[in-house]
């Protein structure tokens, strides 16, 4: 039986600490056997995991916008036979009942001067009513990656599907964006507050 090695001191070493040296040569064994097996493979082949299909990109799927105002759609009927007027002003006759509360913009920052059943990009570029969306986003760009990304607005469908994105005007009134602040609700009744009747549920005062 061969003879255990001893400490300088003479004295053998605990049995628990042969254990755990014994554990980590094992373990340095391993690592050295792994990595030689993987700088034998080609570095531009990678691992040999099977081929999977990639799942595609979900194209975006832009739903239509609210209905408009039919009593002023289409907008030509009125503008066409018109001289069309670029001065900024106060209107006194149709659209008077309209607030603009949209920062500096007036109508024809956004509403083509020619034809008046389209918008118009920064660079005169024309747009139709339905994708408005890529007018909002020449100014609200910061919005425009939250929008696609799913966390701006709000967006439908599947994760490997197509994704459902409502567009600006789905929420927001293009003329005053803002929403209005909301009346606060009163706060939840505590169990001892409520009592139930046969009939129905009352309040009691605290």
């Amino acid at each position: 039986m061969a003879a255990q090695p001893s400490q300088p001191n003479g004295e053998r070493p605990p049995p628990y600490q042969l254990a755990t040296w014994s554990v980590i040569g094992l373990a340095l064994l391993a690592v050295l056997a792994l990595a030689s097996v993987r700088t034998d493979r080609d570095p531009e082949r990678g691992r040999d995991y099977p081929p999977r299909p990639l799942v595609a990109a979900a194209t975006p799927v832009l739903l239509p916008p609210p209905e408009m105002d039919d009593e002023y759609l289409p907008c030509n009927d009125c503008h066409a036979d018109e001289e069309p007027n670029a001065n900024v002003r106060d209107l006194e006759e149709e659209h008077d009942d309209m607030e603009f509360r949209h920062g500096d913009l007036w109508c024809l920052h956004c509403h083509d001067l020619e034809d008046r059943d389209v918008l118009h990009l920064a660079n005169g570029a024309r747009v139709a009513f339905d994708d408005s969306w890529q007018l909002c986003t020449q100014c609200h760009g910061e919005k425009l990656a939250d929008w696609r990304a799913g966390v701006h607005g709000k967006r439908t469908g599947h994760w490997r599907g197509a994704a459902e994105y409502r567009t600006c005007v789905s929420c927001h009134d293009p003329h005053e964006p803002h929403f209005r602040p909301l009346a606060p609700k009163p706060p939840p009744l505590r169990p001892e507050q409520i009592t139930r009747t046969d009939s129905a549920i009352e309040e009691v005062e605290p």
